[in-house]
């Protein structure tokens, strides 16, 4: 069943808990870009930092790494299950969300049946992926990948402030991503590849 929750409400109940005890900020995060995006997706839980305390907003995020990043901000954690009909998948800690993602048609893998989940993700991807989780697909978007996807997600604003490309995304950009399709309506594409926002 394709539902999912909305990032609108995930933010809503995170901006209400503002008066709770927040946790130890992140050691290297003061003064960075993504502090603000990085300390709520923290406590959302969407994100996490190391054990030294730190976030290193500069290291770059893998496939793997970017499609659990987007099933927890869907809210959707505790649906994450099963295993990824890819090829080198078997036994990778990340399978049930690469599976789960999968399903929502948040993410696809090569041509060759390989998702390669430790290789870095491209802004270009987790664009797409951002986009996709808000329930976009070819169908619903004008021109080829990632152009489609890359243009949607700037008319969002979700790449706002971010240099959108073929490298490899960084923490600090993917947690400022991520935050700003919070407040994205998430809808559906028809079979006629119109999309319509849920209600």
């Amino acid at each position: 069943m394709r539902k999912v929750l909305s990032f609108v409400l995930v933010l809503s109940l995170v901006l209400g808990s503002f008066g709770m005890a927040f946790a130890a900020p992140l050691s290297d995060m003061a003064g960075e870009k993504s502090e603000d995006a990085v300390n709520v997706l923290t406590q959302l839980g969407v994100v996490s930092g190391y054990p030294d305390g730190s976030y290193k907003p500069g290291n770059i995020v893998t496939r793997a790494e970017m499609a659990v990043i987007v099933v927890r901000a869907l809210g959707l954690a505790d649906y994450a299950a099963g295993t990824a009909n890819f090829s080198d998948m078997g036994g990778h800690w990340s399978n049930p969300y690469v599976a789960y993602a999968t399903s929502l048609g948040i993410i696809a893998g090569y041509p060759d049946g390989t998702f390669r989940p430790d290789n870095t993700v491209s802004y270009d991807e987790a664009a797409t992926m951002l986009v996709a989780a808000l329930g976009y697909n070819a169908d619903s978007l004008t021109g080829t990948w990632p152009a489609n996807f890359v243009v949607k997600a700037k008319s969002l604003g979700i790449l706002d402030g971010i240099k959108a490309g073929a490298a490899g995304a960084n923490r600090g950009d993917i947690a400022i991503m991520t935050f700003q399709t919070l407040d994205a309506k998430i809808g559906s594409t028809d079979k006629d590849g119109k999309w319509t926002a849920n209600d």
